[in-house]
């Protein structure tokens, strides 16, 4: 079970989705004290067999998180002036951020408000990305400030929207809206502001109905396609044959094929299909159906 003993975070668990809500006045700042509590229950998250689904969002209206808090940051750096780097390691926000990237569960930003700096770098970190229409921005500020970004930006940002996208937001420090931050491939999908909400939970919920093996392994295939394709589709060739193998796959194999699948009108709306397919294996009374009490 997640720990739910926190000051700055507010965390539900239910069937299998956390949801973390991040309350940290006035700015939800991404203080020493946020950080350490963002870092102990993405860890607990991440070592929970049972969690597929992690959703991140704010109890601030206008504010999702600010940057790593400047006051007093030069006095928490250590005294000697690396040359290489060799000689450093991933700071506490990179690691937190890759830890959203590689966990084997599906990370999720719910943006509502401003993200700028390392918590920009966690929403582009994560699996899946939703913005509110008017209200969602969000900004990498270390050039301004003479620095480079420390979140992981840099890596993150061109992989998304391309180099030359990332080089005018990163170098310029400006505003990325949720229409343009849709457009160029920052975020999903960028919503209504009242409807962003019922559609990231109907998504996460749905994620986490499907089989728990058959999520996390496409994780891990997706994850390869930044390499060669060659020895992706080999992998994905490998757990294609393992899990489809395997009894719930074969049950939820079975239900698809008794609600329609394979006539022309399952076919012609398979969305709604595979949702109904995903509502009968979550009731208790399903063939090898999982776990429905999380």
């Amino acid at each position: 079970m997640i720990s739910l003993d926190y000051r700055r975070l507010h965390v539900v668990e239910k069937r299998h989705v956390v949801t973390v809500v991040i309350d940290n006045p006035p700015l939800n700042m991404l203080t020493p004290e946020l950080l350490e509590e963002l870092d102990r229950l993405t860890a607990d998250v991440a070592a929970d067999p049972d969690v597929l689904v992690l959703v991140i969002k704010s109890a601030d209206p206008d504010i999702f998180m600010t940057h790593a808090q400047f006051a007093g940051l030069y006095d928490l750096q250590p005294p000697a002036v690396p040359t290489s780097a060799d000689e450093v390691e991933l700071n506490r926000v990179q690691v937190l951020c890759e830890r959203l990237r590689t966990m084997n569960k599906v990370t999720v930003a719910q943006v509502e408000g401003r993200a700028a700096g390392g918590s920009a770098a966690m929403v582009m970190a994560c699996d899946m990305r939703f913005g509110a229409l008017g209200k969602a921005v969000f900004n990498t500020m270390s050039v301004p400030v003479g620095a480079v970004p420390g979140g992981g930006a840099s890596q993150y940002m061109p992989r998304l929207i391309g180099y030359s996208r990332a080089m005018e937001l990163i170098l310029g420090g400006l505003d990325l809206d949720a229409a343009t931050a849709e457009r160029w491939g920052y975020l999903n999908r960028a919503l209504e502001p009242d409807r962003i909400e019922q559609f990231v939970t109907a998504t996460a919920r749905r994620i986490a109905s499907c089989p728990p093996e058959a999520v996390r392994a496409t994780k891990e295939v997706v994850a390869m396609s930044s390499g060669p394709i060659g020895p992706g589709l080999r992998e994905e060739a490998f757990r294609f044959r393992r899990l489809f193998a395997s009894d719930e796959s074969r049950a939820h194999v079975t239900a698809f094929l008794d609600l329609g699948g394979e006539t022309r009108d399952g076919e012609q709306r398979i969305e709604a299909l595979l949702g109904e397919v995903l509502e009968l294996m979550q009731r208790p009374t399903a063939p090898d159906a999982p776990d429905a009490t999380r």
